[in-house]
């Protein structure tokens, strides 16, 4: 696995320059490009001793493999690698209410960047990928999830099926999402320890997987559509735990 990785977009790297600064090792500004909020982030940069270096708009195309770049890039180092036994260790001892978010087969990283925004921002506590028939966390990912893969963590597991048993047997509910379940996702039990699994894009949840789960549920439809983009999906279903669990608090 190489050492660094290339990110872009703006709200990318400045979540890497907020939340990690020692991982960013060089920041690539593009040549006349002077919005401010570009300045900003050079003089962050700068203020944290990060070297910056000023490259052409062809330059940078090349450095990102896209003219999305929004202007900035940077070279970071691969974060520490967590796995799924690091997931388990926290399950026994947190004293929170967790909230696991399982995203199987999802292809686009479009989709999978959008997933990680929303989840960060509803109070996901970890998100977790099969490391076959997945998307990698590359830079258009993170271009998409606009910082939250910064402070949020992605992790891989090599079998989710397992990876369910696991977390079940440590107090976990596990909820699966299905178009053909019998009940609403309103009707679901979200307000004890979960975990939410969404399937891949038009094919949805494996069948051994959803005979896992402990139960399924569905986002009700009343219009024409047939069905969601997954991280439309996904946002819908986050924000339903935390009304529940709003709920129950008050």
């Amino acid at each position: 696995m190489a050492s660094s990785k290339i990110i872009y977009g703006f709200h990318a790297v400045l979540a890497a320059l907020e939340h990690h600064p020692e991982n960013v090792l060089n920041v690539y500004a593009q040549i006349k490009e002077e919005s401010a909020r570009l300045k900003n982030l050079i003089s962050k940069a700068q203020d944290k001793d990060i070297h910056v270096e000023t490259v052409s708009a062809t330059k940078l195309d090349k450095l990102t493999h896209t003219s999305h770049h929004q202007g900035v890039a940077a070279k970071v180092r691969n974060a520490q690698t967590i796995d799924e036994k690091a997931i388990y260790a926290w399950l026994e001892i947190t004293d929170k209410k967790p909230l696991l978010l399982l995203l199987e087969g999802i292809q686009d990283p479009h989709n999978l960047g959008a997933c990680i925004r929303s989840a960060e921002a509803l109070g996901v506590d970890f998100i977790v990928i099969p490391k076959a028939q997945s998307v990698t966390m590359n830079a258009t990912v993170s271009k998409i999830a606009c910082g939250a893969d910064q402070t949020l963590p992605v992790v891989e597991i090599t079998n989710m099926v397992r990876f369910i048993e696991q977390i079940q047997q440590l107090g976990v509910w596990v909820v699966g999402t299905s178009g053909s379940a019998s009940q609403s996702l309103s009707q679901a039990t979200l307000t004890r320890p979960a975990a939410l699994v969404m399937g891949a894009e038009g094919k949805g949840l494996k069948r051994l997987t959803l005979e896992k789960c402990d139960e399924v549920a569905k986002i009700p439809l009343t219009g024409t559509v047939a069905s969601l983009n997954v991280s439309v999906a996904t946002g819908i279903c986050l924000y339903e735990v935390l009304r529940q669990r709003e709920a129950v608090s008050r």
